[in-house]
C-alpha cells in the first residue's frame, strides 16, 4: 500500500505538518509566528472535537428519547388491553 492510500497527504504549505523546525536557526519573530499559527490550529482542532462530541451526544440522546417513547407507547397499549379485558369482569361484579 502506498502512502497516498494509507492516509491523507499533509498540506505542504503548512509548516506544522512538516518535520519539527530547527529552533536554533529560527529568529524570535519566526518562532512567534509559528507559535501563533500552532495556537490557532489547536483552537480549530479543539472546536472541531467539541462539535464532533456534541453531534455524537445529540445522536445518542435522540436515539434514547426515541427508544423511551416507543417503550412508553408499548406500555400504554398493554395497559389499554389489560383495561379492556378487566372491564367486563368489573361491570359484572358491580351488578351483583
Amino acid at each position: 500500500m502506498n502512502a497516498a492510500t494509507s492516509h491523507p497527504t499533509p498540506h505542504v504549505s503548512d509548516p506544522l505538518d512538516r518535520e519539527p523546525p530547527d529552533w536554533s536557526r529560527m529568529t524570535l519573530a519566526e518562532r512567534d509566528v509559528l507559535r501563533v499559527r500552532a495556537m490557532a490550529r489547536a483552537h480549530a482542532l479543539r472546536a472541531e472535537a467539541i462539535a464532533d462530541f456534541w453531534r455524537g451526544t445529540d445522536a445518542w440522546l435522540a436515539d434514547a428519547v426515541d427508544h423511551t417513547r416507543r417503550a412508553a407507547d408499548r406500555l400504554a397499549a398493554r395497559l389499554r388491553q389489560h383495561a379492556k379485558r378487566r372491564a367486563p369482569h368489573e361491570s359484572r361484579a358491580l351488578e351483583a
